[in-house]
């Protein structure tokens, strides 16, 4: 889910790219993974970095039975995560001025399209998505050092933005039926007597 939603926003940002220059090939492009220490952001393009993971608990459900009916039976699972990420998105070009032009536009886009449903995105297809709401975060300038301290690299110019929500639950389910405990029950009794 969170290549999928990555993968979107990154191929959003290259359409509205398009859209918006002259440009024929995309800008907006992920690290390359195989040299990370320290992390080298691509020349002449936009880099979505992902800075960190967090769970939300305003969102989530303490009820351990809700809505989990197997076979008439109430079954205990682990309420769903909801997570959200951090994304920076930075802005690396040999001339500075397009550096920013670049960087405006990756704001103005999330201006502009701040939710992500399967209506407005049809690659959204993945059923633990429901929407993605996107919401700029500003750092103070002390935090904003640590996370560029942290990358080991110069700062560049870049926008943080926090991306939510993600819903993680397992599909796989150990299946506890009525029936089962009562073989178990009977089967512990005959072993005893004997």
């Amino acid at each position: 889910m969170i290549h999928t939603t990555l993968g979107i926003l990154k191929d959003k940002l290259n359409e509205y790219f398009g859209l918006k220059t002259d440009v024929d090939h995309n800008l907006i492009n992920f690290i390359e993974s195989n040299n990370n220490d320290p992390v080298t952001f691509a020349t002449d393009s936009v880099t979505p970095f992902l800075i960190n993971i967090s769970e939300d608990r305003k969102f989530r459900n303490p009820d351990l039975y809700s809505g989990m009916v197997q076979d008439g039976i109430r079954t205990q699972i682990n309420p769903e995560i909801r997570i959200e990420l951090l994304v920076l998105f930075v802005s690396k070009f040999n001339d500075y001025s397009q550096a920013l032009k670049f960087l405006s536009y990756v704001i103005k886009f999330f201006q502009a399209n701040r939710v992500f449903t399967q209506n407005n995105t049809p690659e959204l297809l993945d059923e633990n998505i429901e929407k993605l709401t996107i919401e700029l975060v500003t750092l103070p300038l002390e935090e904003q050092n640590q996370v560029w301290h942290s990358l080991n690299t110069s700062y560049l110019p870049s926008v943080l933005y926090r991306v939510r929500l993600l819903s993680f639950i397992d599909d796989i389910t150990i299946k506890v039926t009525g029936s089962s405990i009562n073989d178990l029950q009977m089967n512990i009794k005959e072993t005893t007597t004997t």
